[in-house]
């Protein structure tokens, strides 16, 4: 009989939804793709791994690994942690500081301050040493920027003097503190902290930006290193909403909403002054429906609500609120992020985008997880069962999102990777494939001081984690499968003997535990089955410049294809790639089929 072959090429994702029929079409497409990731440059990666931050030596930011996370933000190339009802920072993972501490220090001398006046005036103070030109002072329990130094001993605020008469001999306190100085510090209590937002307003606080944070329950908080290494944390005042779980930054000012008492309304800080909500460009303003995100997108803030979206612009004028739709809305805000030009969120159907039309000012909504909707009305059904939480990784062009449940062992947890691609017409579009086993309740994602994306996640071990790291799960194999839709080579009525798949795999290190599983006719219990076939060992090229001696395999492909010898006939087969190990990744791009064309049926 006459030797055949086809040539595979493996793209398009995860894709749950398609007949049977349909797939014979797309041979590359994935009906099971588990901890793999697709390629931006083509074929399927298995994922990387995560690992301790701070490796053998990380700690606990509490102490106590019971203690619960509530949210987790990258900071000054560190992470700051909300862990039980505190908040902690770590430049290494082996060591945190407590933050939320009374970070001001009294100074030499005293004041005095009147009602109506913005001018303090000092006794024995050295205010020109003390302070530098915005600086926090606190005055009788107010605390008030310093707009202007005059001399040593006289200054003006940036606001009249919170006070009903004269005071005099007063003592005053200066902003910042050194990290070695917070343990002693008086701690600002924080109770009931759930689901901790963060937003970095970069403008301020020197080098690294403020972080200002909310968490459902208390007033807003403000924490930064200032560029002499000092540390500094406070609680907003100046008509602040308390209990607000939602935050940004737009338009110079810092927005707050989800408030416990008013869930429809947006609060907007005075412009350049995101810890000042009683200035003359502050506001408010009532949606009318359950705010549950807010995400800037391009010249807008865009407000998720329960029931609708709507598009707020214009805030150094006369705010405008414009409807983006009316009949959906945002179940999760943890789910809102950017990418690709458009902003991805959760809605009641699945995934979808916020996405510009050609027309100036223009939105319209797409959706774009439809191949993928079993996972997502999994999800759905039982979202309250889960915390959800979501990435980007922007490198790969890729959306994470995680749903995490409590209770579940780490080997159950589950998510969802979307990576946004061009097809070869030009079409955008997302290829979609699922991860098991990575427990992730809260994560976060930023470029460091030398442009490296860093990303942070954490669960409920009490340990804070780096995430896309390494090639296993904290030390635990990585299960990796993917499997291809049966196939029929273009005739489903002819029988074909298997006997050699070519295919291309690109190896990024060792990799001897990869196996390949044929099935033929759907799977058919009627139809015997081959036992799995070990594809051998995989080594990564040896490049020039990078190689090391008794370590880098030489004579090896720099794109290597793998023959496997293989067995077993049938009309249609699939194939599936399973790994269990924590060798490092691999990219499957493709595989050539040798066959020998039998009987027809």
């Amino acid at each position: 009989m006459p030797t055949q072959g086809a040539s595979i090429t493996v793209q398009g994702g995860l894709d749950l939804i398609s007949s049977s029929h349909a797939l014979f079409r797309t041979p590359g497409a994935a009906t099971k793709l588990q901890n793999f990731e697709s390629s931006t440059t083509g074929g399927y990666r298995r994922v990387n791994g995560y690992t301790k931050f701070g490796g053998n030596s990380a700690v606990v930011p509490s102490g106590t690994s019971t203690d619960a996370m509530h949210g987790i933000t990258n900071y000054a190339d560190g992470v700051i942690v909300a862990q039980a009802d505190d908040l902690y920072f770590s430049l290494s993972g082996t060591s945190y500081v407590h933050i939320n501490k009374n970070t001001f220090t009294v100074g030499p001398g005293t004041v005095s301050i009147s009602n109506n006046s913005a001018t303090v005036t000092g006794t024995n103070t050295t205010f020109t040493s003390s302070f530098n030109l915005n600086d926090d002072i606190k005055i009788d329990g107010k605390i008030y920027k310093v707009l202007s130094i005059t001399s040593n001993t006289v200054l003006t605020l940036d606001r009249v003097a919170d006070t009903a008469s004269t005071q005099n001999g007063l003592s005053y306190f200066i902003g910042g503190i050194s990290a070695s100085s917070l343990a002693a510090a008086t701690t600002i209590n924080r109770t009931s902290q759930s689901n901790v937002k963060f937003i970095n307003f970069e403008s301020t606080g020197g080098l690294n930006g403020t972080i200002y944070g909310v968490d459902g329950a208390n007033k807003i908080f403000e924490f930064f290193i200032d560029d002499n290494s000092k540390y500094h944390f406070q609680e907003l005042e100046r008509s602040s909403p308390v209990g607000c779980s939602l935050i940004e930054r737009y338009a110079e000012r810092i927005i707050v909403a989800g408030n416990t008492t008013s869930p429809s309304t947006v609060f907007y800080s005075t412009r350049l002054k995101p810890y000042d909500f009683e200035g003359a460009s502050a506001g408010s303003i009532d949606i009318g429906d359950i705010i549950t995100g807010i995400k800037v997108f391009r010249n807008s803030l865009i407000i998720f609500c329960k029931n609708s979206i709507y598009e707020l612009t214009n805030l150094d004028s006369t705010p405008i609120i414009k409807s983006v739709t009316k009949n959906i809305g945002c179940v999760s805000g943890n789910s809102i992020q950017e990418i690709g030009g458009d902003l991805i969120f959760l809605a009641p159907d699945g995934l979808r985008t916020v996405a510009g039309t050609a027309r100036i000012d223009d939105v319209e909504l797409g959706s774009i997880s439809r191949k993928i909707l079993p996972l997502v009305n999994e999800l759905l059904n039982n979202f309250a069962a889960f915390t959800i939480s979501s990435i980007v990784i922007r490198e790969r062009s890729q959306y994470r999102l995680f749903y995490y449940r409590t209770g579940e062992a780490d080997s159950g947890q589950r998510g969802i990777i979307g990576t946004f691609k061009y097809s070869s017409e030009g079409i955008p579009a997302f290829e979609w494939s699922q991860t098991k086993g990575m427990p992730v309740k809260f994560c976060t994602s930023n470029l460091n001081s030398t442009g490296t994306e860093i990303i942070f996640h954490s669960d409920e071990s009490g340990f804070v984690y780096q995430h896309d790291v390494g090639s296993s799960f904290n030390g635990s194999n990585v299960v990796a499968e993917f499997q291809t839709p049966d196939m029929d080579y273009g005739d489903n009525g002819l029988r074909k003997s298997l006997y050699k798949v070519k295919v291309n795999i690109e190896p990024e290190g060792i990799q001897n535990d990869l196996n390949l599983i044929i099935k033929y006719d759907f799977e058919s219990s009627e139809v015997p089955q081959p036992s799995n076939f070990n594809v051998g060992q995989l080594s990564a090229p040896s490049l020039f410049g990078s190689a090391v001696f008794g370590t880098s395999k030489f004579g090896t492909a720099t794109l290597p294809s793998k023959s496997v010898l293989v067995n077993g006939s049938g009309f249609s087969n699939n194939f599936k790639f399973f790994s269990n190990d924590t060798n490092a990744p691999y990219s499957v791009n493709g595989m050539f089929v040798s066959f020998i064309a039998g009987g027809r049926r």
